[in-house]
């Protein structure tokens, strides 16, 4: 993954952008028959700007504004914006709707992201650990965290053109893998993850190292003396 343009962001920022975005501009949101091209650009993701600071309490504040010259010839309306406060920890918004009116975000902690990278990491993560992932039957408590996308950093570059290299690595201040050894020989760690996602048409091209259950090595048996 190159280092130009490379961007590093945490689980928890990664998460709450997601969290935020799902009320903001769902999926499964389509545009209106018949709708103009500045329509059909606003229910675009990519479209959007995001910035994230730290808000009160832990929670992460996300803020979506139209990236500039996007959807619109001159200047867009003004109300397009928003703000929510997300609470990552127990993994929902503080409030559905957004903040009214819009906070100013913080500069310590700040980050932005272009609507692309923005985009290109939310299809990821979507596809890597989707929303609704559950652990399965049989999980041991502490593997639960590997479940839980604020569990992994996320790494973001640009690749070829129109093509945005996103990574997913666990984060061990979040989810120590070295407590996932045990008898049970569940899980060691979760492979590193890289997505190659086209932002002209929001797909994903390829999955490298694509990241699954693996059995822990086991230790070898100690070896028993032998009778006389």
């Amino acid at each position: 993954m190159p280092d130009e343009g490379k961007l590093e962001l945490s689980g928890a920022q990664a998460m709450a952008m997601q969290l935020a975005m799902e009320h903001f501009l769902p999926w499964n949101v389509r545009p209106p028959t018949g709708a103009n091209r500045s329509d059909i650009c606003i229910h675009q993701r990519q479209s959007w700007d995001v910035e994230m600071a730290p808000g009160k309490e832990g929670t992460t504040l996300v803020y979506f504004s139209l990236a500039p010259g996007a959807c619109y010839r001159w200047d867009p309306p003004l109300d397009m914006e928003a703000t929510y406060e997300v609470d990552v920890r127990n993994g929902r918004l503080m409030e559905k709707d957004p903040m009214q009116p819009s906070p100013a975000l913080p500069k310590e902690g700040r980050l932005r992201l272009e609507g692309n990278v923005a985009a290109a990491i939310q299809l990821a993560l979507e596809d890597f650990l989707p929303g609704d992932a559950k652990p399965p039957e049989g999980t041991r408590p502490e593997e639960a965290c590997l479940y839980r996308p604020d569990s992994y950093a996320v790494t973001a570059a640009p690749g070829p053109a129109g093509v945005v290299q996103v990574r997913f690595t666990v984060d061990e201040a979040a989810c120590p893998t070295n407590a996932l050894w045990g008898s049970s020989g569940a899980l060691a760690s979760m492979d590193r993850t890289v997505h190659a996602v086209d932002i002209r048409t929001m797909r994903i091209l390829a999955v490298g190292n694509h990241a699954h259950l693996r059995p822990a090595a086991h230790s070898p048996a100690e070896e028993k003396p032998r009778s006389e």
